[in-house]
């Protein structure tokens, strides 16, 4: 199949599971978990989805997040079956993504080197 067709399906399918996390999945595990993107295999067999953690992602809370993921995988499942008409319906595999995290940690320490460079031009102000 096609690029964009390839592109649509993922689509499709990371639109559907955040509906049914957000509406359907009553697990309160999954609550705050927000879905990034899906990658399928070529073969539609797997699709990966990346997933964060809304309002902190510590390790206790994403392995909890992942064990309601797991245990509700089944369900989410069978909805993209009844929904999208694929030969192969995938293989959920659902991935933690901790780039969010990354970024919001790198933009705090710029902000600390810019309060930093402030002050001290702040300071050599004043001296001078």
């Amino acid at each position: 199949m096609s690029e964009r067709n390839k592109g649509r399906i993922e689509e499709t399918i990371r639109q559907m599971v955040a509906a049914l996390l957000m509406r359907k999945v009553k697990d309160p595990r999954v609550a705050n978990v927000s879905i990034l993107r899906v990658e399928v295999s070529r073969d539609y067999s797997i699709a990966k989805i990346y997933f964060n953690l809304i309002g902190g992602s510590e390790p206790e809370k994403v392995a909890e997040a992942e064990k309601g993921l797991a245990s509700s995988r089944g369900y989410m499942r069978m909805h993209i079956k009844k929904q999208i008409r694929l030969r192969v319906i995938p293989e959920l595999i659902f991935i933690f993504d901790s780039s969010l995290d990354r970024a919001m940690h790198l933009e705090e320490i710029i902000d600390g080197l810019h309060r930093e460079e402030d002050g001290e031009d702040a300071e050599g102000e004043e001296q001078g």
